[in-house]
């Protein structure tokens, strides 16, 4: 489920995330406030662009941190410990709950079984760093990421 405006409905949602037109790959956007935010919503972006979560059940939780550094850095890692979830764990995030502090980002994710949704696209097998980009804008923070599928 992509999180964008309908045409001529106003401004662009403070948070909220979608997929951009890629060749081969998926290419996804996020954006949001704060840069946790913002991460989660990638999180989010590049699951709901293989998964339909609907009627997910979170079957368990996995935490962990990613050490502070530059916004590219953590986005990456982020991204590749969540595809290695799924990879290694059969599990898929239904919930991202993200935080930061001087440590870094702290993400809490809700675990349901990969086999238990329903898969609606090409499942992510690795993150690009092709014009990967983690920026700070003038409303909040803004990623782009291409997911290799």
């Amino acid at each position: 489920m992509e999180r964008r405006p309908e045409p001529g409905s106003g401004p662009p949602p403070a948070q909220g995330h979608t997929t951009l037109p890629h060749t081969a790959d998926v290419r996804i956007r996020a954006w949001a406030p704060t840069r946790a935010e913002c991460v989660a919503e990638a999180v989010r972006a590049m699951v709901e662009g293989f998964a339909d979560l609907s009627d997910a059940v979170r079957c368990g939780t996995r935490s962990f941190q990613v050490e502070a550094g530059p916004p590219e850095d953590q986005i990456l890692a982020v991204l590749d410990e969540v595809i290695y979830e799924m990879d290694v764990g059969a599990h898929v995030p239904c919930s991202v709950d993200v935080r930061e502090d001087e440590d870094g980002l702290h993400l809490t994710l809700g675990m349901t079984d990969v086999a238990t949704v329903p898969q609606i696209g090409a499942v992510p097998k690795g993150i690009s760093l092709h014009d990967l980009r983690f920026d700070r804008a003038p409303e909040g923070w803004v990623c782009t990421v291409t997911v290799d599928v």
